[in-house]
């Protein structure tokens, strides 16, 4: 049985905005993605949701702005995905914010880390922007 509740990025007008961007990935990143998730989602503690389990919080000065957003870890067909989120909005919760990748230190696209920030906030302010899903 899941420990962790998995939430989803739902915009304003209730599309899942997060979930579209699931949708979008090839078959083989959303099976690595599912594959760390389900990883994750089982961790009895958040002392689980670590480096060698697929996750990292973003940290040090180059992040400072973006304080509890964190980052899954895979790699398929020899692009780096790093779906965003965040361990909320309430304890046992991970909210997933938005679909990024990593290059060279690099996220991508341009100014993603600005909007899962953001959303973040948003979610924060009203937890129903992000709803229950099933990935």
């Amino acid at each position: 049985m899941a420990r962790w509740e998995i939430r989803c990025f739902q915009g304003d007008r209730g599309r899942p905005e997060f979930c579209d961007a699931y949708a979008d990935q090839p078959a083989r990143a959303r099976a690595e993605f599912r594959a760390t998730l389900n990883g994750l989602r089982d961790q009895p503690t958040v002392e689980g949701w670590s480096r060698a389990n697929g996750f990292d919080l973003l940290n040090g000065k180059k992040y400072a702005k973006y304080r509890g957003i964190g980052k899954l870890r895979f790699q398929a067909s020899g692009v780096q995905h790093r779906p965003l989120g965040f361990l909320g909005p309430r304890p046992g919760m991970f909210t997933l914010l938005i679909w990024a990748t990593e290059r060279d230190g690099e996220f991508h696209p341009p100014g993603v880390l600005d909007r899962a920030l953001s959303r973040m906030n948003r979610v924060l302010r009203n937890p129903e922007l992000a709803d229950e899903c099933d990935l």
